[in-house]
């Protein structure tokens, strides 16, 4: 039987985090397990990582008007360096695509209070203005990597101000661009590394990325291959086998017999 003092559980990333989707992701079993008083799923398909920490910043911010720091559990599973949002007041030509999941939304609203749209998806695949604009006239490696370490020691900074228990993790191999077959982008240029030098890798799940445990370790297969998105019963094993082994290693939650 698990304890725990959770009350306001915040889950948030891309696609691989959102509720709902195509398959049960991995926030609703850990949300069975830990039947929290109030839980923000803030998945949100196909966004970049600028995305993810301001959608948790902003909610969690408002949660603790409700909430003390040591009742709140706050889990991040990070996307693609290479996946950015753009902010505007006026429209943009912009890929939209309408899905019955909601998975891809431009534009977006990041905000509880607000009904105002105003930030853009930006993925390298689309082939809107805004994004074709951005990718062949601004977009460089060194600079997306360097900005999504920014968001993310920005959240790291966040939540440990405000002493809230919380992990992270990565849905792929590209937050950091270390793919199998190239070397990492990190390791050739000095600004990078001291960023990535102050990242708490403690507080970070102990595997590379959920992809990859999903497919060599889950013990189960995807839904829809090649498609790489983990199966219902791939992300229930990696809350049941890393996510809540985790939580008790870090004495967050508690096993007890009754």
């Amino acid at each position: 039987m698990i304890k725990s003092n959770i009350r306001c559980l915040v889950t948030a990333g891309c696609s691989y985090s959102q509720v709902p989707n195509r398959d049960t992701t991995w926030p609703i079993p850990l949300h069975n397990y830990l039947k929290p008083a109030k839980t923000l799923f803030l998945g949100q398909g196909a966004a970049g990582n600028g995305i993810i920490s301001r959608k948790v910043i902003k909610h969690v911010t408002k949660m603790l008007e409700t909430y003390k720091p040591e009742n709140m559990l706050v889990c991040i599973m990070w996307s693609g360096y290479d996946r950015r949002e753009y902010y505007s007041t006026t429209p943009q030509d912009t890929t939209y695509i309408d899905c019955a999941n909601d998975a891809y939304r431009n534009p977006l609203n990041i905000n509880q209070d607000s009904k105002e749209c105003n930030w853009y998806l930006l993925n390298k695949n689309w082939d809107d203005t805004l994004t074709t604009t951005f990718y062949k006239h601004f977009f460089n490696e060194q600079d997306s990597l360097m900005i999504a370490i920014e968001h993310i020691l920005r959240t790291q900074w966040f939540l440990e101000m405000h002493k809230i228990p919380y992990f992270m993790t990565q849905y792929d191999y590209d937050t950091f661009g270390e793919y199998p077959h190239d070397k990492k982008i990190i390791f050739n240029n000095q600004e990078l590394n001291f960023l990535h030098d102050q990242i708490d890798f403690s507080k970070w799940l102990p595997i590379n990325n959920l992809y990859e445990w999903a497919k060599y370790e889950s013990g189960f297969d995807f839904a829809r291959p090649p498609d790489p998105h983990p199966s219902t019963e791939q992300h229930k094993a990696f809350v049941d086998k890393i996510v809540i082994p985790y939580l008790l290693d870090k004495r967050i939650i508690s096993d007890i017999i009754v």
